[in-house]
């Protein structure tokens, strides 16, 4: 009996452990900005300079290791390869997403003693020119995080944008996923979208409109329009939703059932 409670005290202790968090762990925030601003205005041909820093809100700041990828449209901007700075250690590099987007990558790793950054360090910063003759370009950061000394422990973070206005009008596309084709819509800047009709499909049953191509991020239509952007389509039928973060308590549950039928079997010889 002893044995039987101890191993339950354990898949307890695995139950609750991804939502276990310490209360005085730091809290940091990425912060971008464009031209030194979270907005910043400009034409066709101009050059604008996104800056990279990591406040920390607080607790330590300590840190160990931290990355931010800088997401952009490349139809609205190019990069300027030989423009990227980076304070010691900061390492860069540039990626291509599936959804069409472009994003540069910074990441710091201390293999030493921890770097002190006191309230907010930059990172680094690069260049791009402006391509767009209208919208609104967003610049935007995805996959930060800053971690423990042994990579293990993931701190609280969030992430404050920047956009480059070219023009009020912003260009919002629909992506159906196999609806059919919705032509886009011109929304100025701050306003509401008036979402179009549903789209239809055979076999399927469209399920929202979604502002990321992994389907994770439903859009409403109260949201307002900060940027140019792509809403992708939704179909219940199709395999949308992932089940990374579910293995631990199932396989939790299943060793628990082992458990109590070895126990029970045990009980009765």
């Amino acid at each position: 009996m002893k044995t039987l409670r101890c191993v339950m005290l354990l898949l307890a202790a695995l139950l609750l452990l991804p939502t276990a968090v310490s209360a005085d762990e730091p809290e940091y925030t990425f912060v971008l900005t464009a031209n030194g601003a979270d907005s910043c205005r400009a034409a066709a041909g101009d050059i604008v300079t996104v800056t990279l820093a990591v406040r920390c809100d607080s607790g330590t700041d300590a840190v160990y290791a931290a990355q931010d990828e800088i997401v952009f449209d490349p139809a609205f901007f190019a990069f300027e390869p030989d423009s990227v700075l980076t304070r010691s250690g900061v390492k860069t590099s540039t990626l291509h997403l599936r959804d069409g987007r472009q994003t540069v990558y910074m990441s710091f790793i201390s293999y030493g003693s921890a770097a002190d950054w006191a309230g907010e360090t930059v990172l680094g910063s690069f260049r791009l020119r402006v391509l767009a003759e209208d919208g609104t370009g967003a610049l935007c950061s995805s996959n930060y995080l800053v971690s423990s000394e042994d990579g293990m422990t993931h701190f609280p973070a969030g992430a404050e944008d920047a956009a480059v206005v070219v023009s009020e009008l912003c260009r919002v596309t629909f992506q159906t996923n196999g609806g059919g084709d919705i032509p886009p819509q011109m929304v100025y800047r701050g306003n509401a979208l008036t979402l179009p009709e549903m789209p239809a499909r055979a076999g399927y049953t469209f399920a929202g409109w979604y502002s990321d191509i992994d389907l994770t991020m439903p859009w409403l239509e109260t949201t307002p329009v900060t940027a140019d952007m792509t809403l992708y389509a939704a179909w219940t039928g199709a395999e949308t939703a992932s089940a990374q973060g579910t293995w631990l308590p199932a396989a939790a549950i299943l060793l628990l059932a082992a458990v109590l039928a070895w126990y029970n079997r045990r009980k009765h010889e």
